[in-house]
């Protein structure tokens, strides 16, 4: 669904600040991005990363919430942007409307939901739906 562009992804607090640890871009749909300041939100298939999502033992499958960027910068906008300075309104009333994939660019930190380059969901085989998508790129 959505790729890293890099042989070498690593979250290693001593390593932030070397640019060979971070993506070198970020690919979904139609989409291909590179360079500093892009940042990616995404649901994945739990576990294994196959196809078919693992199930927990009350049924329903398992995800991870994937959060990356090309750059430390990109990153902190990516994840301070979603959080209120006023905790009760930290969660929006509609979070569970959230896409399932979700990718800012380097304007993203001053133009906030302007400086989305792409924002959709993924189809029972975890392809974007390109029906039910938004590119920008």
């Amino acid at each position: 669904p959505v790729q890293l562009l890099s042989s070498v992804v690593s979250q290693a607090d001593d390593q932030a600040a070397d640019p060979s640890a971070w993506p070198l871009g970020l690919a979904v749909g139609p989409c291909a991005l590179h360079g500093a300041g892009h940042g990616a939100a995404f649901l994945a298939p739990g576990g294994s990363g196959g196809g078919e999502a693992p199930r927990s033992s009350h049924g329903p499958p398992l995800l991870d919430l994937v959060v990356t960027a090309t750059g430390p910068q990109a990153l902190i906008d990516l994840v301070s942007f979603s959080f209120a300075t006023n905790q009760p309104h930290t969660r929006a009333p509609m979070s569970n409307m959230l896409p399932d994939f979700f990718v800012t660019g380097p304007e993203f930190r001053w133009r906030g939901y302007g400086g989305v380059l792409a924002a959709g969901y993924f189809d029972e085989a975890w392809r974007v739906a390109p029906n039910a998508a938004y590119f920008h790129c």
